[in-house]
């Protein structure tokens, strides 16, 4: 029984530490590239800061247009709009992760900006800024889904 209370001991400690690292989410830069630059992503809803579904007909045409298109983050750091139907090539521009890693810095026609990264996994890209919703511009979430 002596034995058996220090390895338990350390059997647990070494689960709950376990746990820990694995719900952290990684933030280093091979990790975020290889997730962002892995598909096309479309923008598949748009939530306020709640959480809430925004109609996309209560924003403006510019944030609409969006709902059409594929976007492409490439490894040389270039970033694509993509015609949903004709696969065409519409806006491009550069785009790199802020410093910290926890955004994106894009300089793109009609959508630039530094965007926070509300989440980015395989399946899902987040994007955080601010729109118009019935002519107020508020805080919003662009949930993007891979392309198919």
């Amino acid at each position: 029984m002596k034995r058996f209370i220090p390895v338990l001991i350390l059997s647990v400690s070494t689960l709950f530490s376990q746990c820990k690292k694995g719900n952290e989410p990684d933030t280093s830069t091979a990790n975020r590239l290889e997730l962002i630059t892995s598909t096309n992503w479309q923008l598949s809803q748009l939530t306020d800061a709640s959480g809430k579904v925004i109609n996309p007909q209560q924003t403006n045409l510019t944030t609409q247009v969006l709902f059409g298109l594929d976007f492409q983050f490439r490894n040389d750091n270039i970033v694509r709009a993509l015609d949903r139907t004709t696969k065409q090539i519409v806006n491009g521009g550069d785009w790199k992760f802020t410093s910290d890693n926890t955004g994106v810095d894009v300089k793109v026609t009609g959508f630039n900006g530094i965007f926070p990264i509300g989440e980015l996994s395989r399946q899902k890209l987040v994007l955080k800024n601010k729109i118009p919703v019935n002519g107020i511009e508020q805080e919003a979430n662009l949930e993007f889904k891979p392309s198919l």
